[in-house]
């Protein structure tokens, strides 16, 4: 999977906070495919892999295992072997952030944007309830369960990837008009 994402976009799939990823970019860990920044699939993996392991390393060893994570990418390798003690399983990291995207960007074509409908805001097919409305709501704390009973229309798809769409699609100033 050759994608190009947003750094919020990376932020969201691989459960980490945006400010971790322009960290990674602005040290020069990751290398972004354009100067916009986009990052590839190998970063996403990179950055998944990082906020699996849990455990600062420096940024020379982390821009190590990001070159080696790319070249074992562009191999299809099925494993990088990095310090000798510490070895990532490729395939399934891939398998995982492949079905996860493809879920949301399946998801996410049967969200409705129209000027006309509040304002311009995303909203579910059929209704006038927001994305962000919701994914802020679950960002919160509230239990899926209080928020099914409020919207029982929403699906637990809804429900799953409300809160990626927010992180993903931060509103930012005014609403379009």
């Amino acid at each position: 999977m050759e994608a190009i994402f947003t750094p919020n976009e990376a932020a969201a799939f691989v459960y980490l906070s945006p400010k971790r990823v322009y960290k990674e970019i602005e040290y020069q860990v990751i290398q972004p495919v354009s100067d916009l920044p986009r990052l590839s699939f190998a970063a996403l993996v990179y950055l998944r892999a990082l906020k699996e392991i849990n455990f600062e390393f420096s940024v020379p060893y982390r821009t190590a295992l990001y070159q080696l994570l790319v070249k074992a990418i562009e191999e299809s390798a099925s494993t990088v072997e990095f310090a000798n003690f510490f070895v990532l399983k490729l395939n399934s990291i891939n398998q995982e952030l492949s079905e996860l995207i493809s879920q949301f960007n399946e998801w996410k074509g049967s969200l409705v944007t129209d000027p006309k409908t509040m304002g311009g805001q995303t909203v579910f097919p059929n209704s006038r309830l927001s994305v962000h409305h919701i994914g802020q709501i679950i960002d919160r704390g509230e239990s899926i369960q209080v928020i099914q009973e409020d919207y029982p229309y929403l699906s637990k798809l809804d429900l799953k990837f409300a809160p990626l769409y927010t992180k993903a699609y931060p509103v930012m100033g005014r609403t379009k008009q």
